[in-house]
């Protein structure tokens, strides 16, 4: 499964094993880590693994909540960097 698998592929998708949300969002936050140093390391520029890391979420947002509310969802993030909450100092 991946960012151009049918949106149904993503809707049923379930876990190997529960976890509670704070486990899940560690576990994966890992996992995202790990695949980010991994592409960098074999030389994928920050802005492509930035690119097609926002695109396979829109894809899972979408598949899960539908186009209204994942358009929604995309207004507030586009608000929330127009606001400055996601600037990274020079030099940081």
């Amino acid at each position: 499964m991946n960012a151009y698998s049918p949106a149904e592929a993503f809707a049923n998708a379930t876990i190997a094993s529960p976890l509670n949300d704070e486990a899940q969002r560690v576990r994966l936050f890992d996992q995202f880590n790990a695949y980010w140093v991994n592409a960098a390391n074999e030389g994928v520029p920050y802005d492509t693994i930035g690119t097609m890391s926002v695109m396979a979420a829109v894809y899972g947002i979408l598949a899960k909540y539908g186009k209204t509310t994942t358009a929604e969802y995309l207004e507030i993030m586009a608000e929330s960097v127009r606001s400055g909450e996601f600037s990274v100092k020079p030099g940081a």
